[in-house]
């Protein structure tokens, strides 16, 4: 590509625009039902909501849809000054353009990146670690839950380091020890200094509320209180801590992640068979699913997803997430659907063992209503 993309955005549609109207309904009964503290009638609206909004992305509309509850409250202001065990980064101003730099004879060359996560742990050539005891699984979740943030990071730096909007095609590939590495084509060259320069010097603060040993677990979970509108202790009825004053108490970063060493960047000429080769590589991963490409065939590979998966089970993956209750916090956005068990569940592939566990005593299944979309809008 010698010449900048144009990015023609379409005129919304008749449709699109009714379903608008008809989301805007839904917010202003949800508001009220709220108000009328009308706890049930509140979270089928936010259900109705949530389909309504998947319903909108669907049509082509882009960006995040404004919130029900409305705005948030502000996140405490963090130090934007870099951290002191990180390298510095070079900077550029950025300038408006997307195509690569042209050569001598009217080459344009692009590069194929690859970047993974940090080591946790030696392994062996099956991907499973030598000492299962010392191997780093917190980190290795809680970097796996945070790798697309950290590769958005990487990406900000390397458009501030080269002073140009790189553009990319990228797949993420599960390694064999299960472990995210990113496989990415960019239009344009970048020198290989500056791509290990922006890998070392990139990293990605997580404030979020610590949550290294939960609170609650087994078959002593949070229930949620109609009344309160929040989940509470089983025993005090306490309602757990709120995510805005949860927050408000952190003051070091819950987690940090970072890649690891290992870099490769190569650069490909377009149209040749290599670049072939290298799409090919790429859009492979676009149809398959972690489990094609990471299969345990030995017991100490399942030993370790098992471990793993365990891991995971307690790490929380947004604000939102139904882990919160477990550590002793309110999810943001709380509401009945976002309890603990659910998302096990929901975290639980079909055909492992412990899908077939029945839920603990108290624990009723959590069943989505069914939409009355289609109703709603023909009265």
């Amino acid at each position: 590509m010698t010449s900048e993309p144009i990015d023609r955005r379409a005129k919304p549609t008749d449709e699109q625009q009714s379903i608008m109207e008809f989301r805007a309904d839904l917010v202003s009964a949800y508001r009220a039902a709220v108000d009328a503290g009308e706890a049930g009638h509140a979270d089928e609206l936010r259900d109705e909501i949530r389909s309504v909004d998947e319903e909108l992305h669907a049509s082509g509309v882009r960006g995040r849809l404004p919130n029900p509850d409305g705005a948030p409250k502000k996140p405490p202001t963090r130090s934007t000054r870099r951290r002191q065990d990180a390298p510095n980064l070079p900077r550029l101003k950025v300038a408006e353009r997307t195509v690569g730099r042209e050569y001598a004879g009217g080459f344009r060359p692009s590069m194929f990146i690859t970047l993974t996560c940090d080591t946790y742990g030696p392994v062996r050539g099956d991907g499973s670690p030598v000492n299962p005891a010392t191997y780093d699984y917190r980190r290795a979740a809680r970097d796996a839950v945070h790798f697309a943030s950290l590769v958005d990071r990487w990406w900000q730096n390397l458009r501030r380091a080269v002073g140009w909007d790189v553009q990319y095609f990228a797949t993420v590939e599960p390694q064999k020890r299960t472990a995210p590495h990113l496989h990415a084509a960019i239009r344009g060259s970048v020198p290989h200094e500056i791509i290990r320069q922006v890998t070392a010097a990139t990293y990605l603060q997580v404030w979020w509320p610590p949550h290294d040993e939960p609170e609650y677990g087994g078959y002593r979970l949070p229930v949620w209180d109609p009344d309160q509108r929040a989940f509470v202790d089983p025993d005090s009825r306490t309602a757990l801590t709120t995510w805005a004053d949860a927050v408000d108490q952190v003051e070091v970063p819950a987690h940090v992640s970072t890649f690891g060493a290992q870099v490769h960047s190569k650069g490909i000429l377009g149209g040749t068979e290599e670049a072939g080769r290298h799409i090919g590589y790429l859009t492979k991963y676009l149809t398959k699913s972690t489990g094609e490409v990471v299969e345990a065939t030995t017991q100490a590979q399942h030993a370790h997803h098992d471990r793993l998966h365990a891991e995971l089970q307690l790490t929380p993956c947004s604000p939102r997430c139904a882990v919160w209750p477990l550590h002793g916090v309110q999810p943001q956005g709380r509401h009945e659907q976002a309890h603990p068990r659910a998302l096990q569940r929901a975290r639980t592939p079909s055909n492992h063992p412990r899908a077939s566990r029945p839920p603990g005593p108290g624990l009723p299944e959590v069943v989505r209503q069914s939409s009355r979309r289609t109703q709603s809008r023909t009265r």
